[in-house]
C-alpha cells in the first residue's frame, strides 16, 4: 500500500498555508457551494498549478455535470503553460451507471496523479425518488465513493470532487447533496460562499476544522487567485 505524505498544491497561497502544504494525496478532498460559486475554478486552478509544477503528472477530469467550458479552461491554463492540457484526460458520463464505468476503467494511476470527479452528485440527484430507489442510489454512491477512497490510497493519487448543495430546512444555510456520505469519505472539506462582491469568494475549511479557518478569495480570468492580489 503506498504511503503519501506530500500535498498538492493549489497555487493559491493563503489556502495553501491554511492546508498545511495543500490537497492531500491519496485521499479525497470534496469542494461544496452553490452554483457559480467557483468549485471548478478552484479545481482547474488547482489541476494547471498542480501540472505546471510535477512534468509527469497527469489529471484525469470527469465531467458529470457536462457544464465544462473549454475556453474557460485554456484561459487559466494558458496563465501556466497551456502544454499542460496534453496531460488532461477528459471523460464525460452522462449517467449515474456511466460513472461508475469510467471510474473503475480510469488510466492507470500513479502518485501525485490527479483525479477530479465534478461534480460527485451531479448524476445522483435526478435518479432518486421514492423510498427503495432513494436507498439504491445512495448504496451506489456509497460504494463509489469507498472505491474512489480506496483507489487513492493505494495509488497515491489525488481525488478531487466537486459537490452541489441543498437547502438546510428552517436554516438559511446549505449542505452538500448526500452530506454524511461525503463528510465520512472526505478527509478534506472546503465550503465555498458567495459574497455581496461578484468575483469574491469566502472559502471555509469544515474538515478538518482548526483556527483561522475561513479566508477569502477572487475568481479571475487565470482562475482563483489571493483576494488581495
Amino acid at each position: 500500500m503506498i504511503r503519501i505524505q506530500d500535498k498538492v498544491e493549489t497555487g493559491v497561497d493563503s489556502l495553501d498555508k491554511l492546508l498545511s502544504g495543500g490537497l492531500p494525496s491519496g485521499k479525497l478532498s470534496l469542494i461544496y457551494g452553490e452554483a457559480t460559486s467557483g468549485k471548478t475554478t478552484l479545481a482547474l486552478t488547482t489541476v494547471t498549478n498542480h501540472l505546471a509544477e510535477r512534468k509527469a503528472a497527469k489529471c484525469v477530469f470527469i465531467d458529470s455535470d457536462n457544464k465544462l467550458k473549454m475556453d474557460r479552461v485554456m484561459e487559466i491554463a494558458e496563465h501556466r503553460n497551456s502544454s499542460i492540457l496534453n496531460r488532461v484526460h477528459l471523460f464525460i458520463p452522462h449517467t449515474f451507471l456511466e460513472q461508475e464505468e469510467t471510474l473503475e476503467h480510469l488510466p492507470r494511476l500513479e502518485p501525485f496523479d490527479l483525479v477530479v470527479l465534478d461534480s460527485v452528485t451531479g448524476l445522483y440527484s435526478p435518479e432518486t425518488g421514492g423510498e427503495e430507489k432513494t436507498f439504491r442510489v445512495n448504496k451506489e454512491l456509497n460504494r463509489q465513493l469507498g472505491y474512489m477512497a480506496e483507489l487513492a490510497e493505494t495509488t497515491g493519487a489525488c481525488f478531487i470532487l466537486t459537490g452541489q448543495v441543498r437547502s438546510i430546512l428552517n436554516f438559511n444555510q446549505v449542505e452538500p447533496v448526500s452530506p454524511r456520505l461525503l463528510s465520512y469519505w472526505s478527509s478534506l472539506i472546503i465550503k465555498l460562499e458567495k459574497t455581496p462582491f461578484s468575483s469574491v469568494r469566502t472559502l471555509v475549511l469544515e474538515k478538518p476544522n482548526r483556527p483561522g479557518n475561513v479566508i477569502t478569495v477572487k475568481v479571475t480570468d487565470e482562475g482563483m487567485i489571493e483576494a488581495s492580489r
